[in-house]
């Protein structure tokens, strides 16, 4: 049986992309302080607002990440973004992607009208990822539990928007 290629996996909005001005502009506009505090379809108008690709401008890249990104690269791993943006935005969030520098091998993108919460959609959508991720960063520590369920022994960093981590 062939060994599997080690991967690290990224998210992108708050991992890679400081997205904090997009996040409190849209926020703005709902009148709330979290999506939360809205009702399930505002909440479904919120997030697809959130992800509108007009707004990618707003985004800044986190230095920090984008040298993790290219160390793993450096290392001969495989680089797998995985995101919570949907499939529509792929060519938006590629061309940001490459402006910004950001080399990767794979982008697993959220599917059109899929309203599951981070932690429900990512263990999904990477059961067919194909290779073995050694790493494994994001910014939502929900997430980064279901995850780390599913490959044990990768590291794990649970990153913020303003450069910093933790390796949990």
């Amino acid at each position: 049986m062939a060994r599997k290629e080690k991967c690290a996996i990224f998210d992108i909005d708050n991992t890679i992309f400081d997205a904090r001005e997009r996040f409190y502009l849209v926020i703005k506009r709902f009148g709330v302080r979290s999506p939360r505090e809205l009702p399930l379809e505002l909440q479904r108008e919120f997030w697809k607002e959130f992800i509108n690709p007009h707004m990618f401008h707003l985004d800044r890249p986190i230095s920090r990440t984008i040298e993790m990104v290219l160390d793993a690269k450096r290392r001969g791993l495989k680089v797998v973004l995985v995101t919570g943006r949907y499939e529509s935005v792929r060519r938006e969030t590629e061309l940001q992607l490459r402006m910004a520098g950001i080399p990767f091998d794979k982008l697993i993108m959220r599917p059109d009208n899929n309203f599951q919460r981070d932690k429900e959609l990512k263990p999904f959508l990477l059961r067919e990822v194909d290779c073995e991720p050694v790493e494994y960063h994001d910014d939502d520590p929900e997430t980064l539990t279901e995850i780390k369920k599913m490959y044990p022994n990768a590291i794990y960093f649970l990153h913020r928007p303003d450069g910093t981590f933790s390796i949990i």
